[in-house]
């Protein structure tokens, strides 16, 4: 998308149709353009390439690869202010989950997911909790952090295909 020109080669014809079948984005047709959609948006505020607007109308069209390629995709902070301004209730917070789904899929995904999902395949948590942190706990007469059944979670990663989908663990 931030690279401005369309192919026409790259037009998936196909690709509103596939989009519409993922629940919450039926109806992305319903969108006309009007804009309300970008103009409450407060992440289009501060990034100018940032347009749910834009993205509504590039999966439309079919463009799969500009979606589904680029990072703007994972921007939205699926805060929902453009659903509550949508006249035509085309719900884009959906319809980007919906992207954001079908580019997990297809093994494209932003490389923040694999950060963010790293720490519990490796701690369990979204970080480590360490003695020190145990040590400042017991300061202000706090209990430890309980652990965590870690081997739970790779195995749900496991059975899910993340760990393969995000070179986790080996993707053993």
């Amino acid at each position: 998308m931030s690279g401005g020109v369309a192919i026409v080669e790259r037009v998936d014809p196909t690709f509103k149709h596939e989009v519409r079948k993922i629940p919450g984005a039926d109806k992305l047709t319903l969108c006309f353009q009007c804009g309300m959609c970008s103009s409450g948006c407060p992440v289009a505020r501060r990034m100018e390439a940032f347009k749910p607007r834009a993205i509504m109308h590039l999966a439309v069209l079919g463009l799969k690869s500009a979606l589904l390629d680029d990072s703007l995709i994972w921007l939205c902070a699926s805060c929902y202010t453009c659903q509550e301004n949508c006249p035509q209730g085309v719900r884009p917070t959906e319809v980007i989950e919906a992207l954001r789904n079908l580019a997990v899929r297809e093994g494209r995904y932003h490389p923040s997911l694999r950060a963010k999902i790293e720490p519990i395949f490796e701690f369990g948590r979204m970080y480590e909790i360490t003695e020190f942190e145990n040590e400042i706990r017991e300061s202000y007469g706090l209990p430890p952090v309980p652990g965590v059944e870690v081997e739970e979670l790779r195995a749900i990663l496991r059975a899910t295909g993340v760990d393969k989908l995000l070179g986790l663990g080996g993707g053993s």
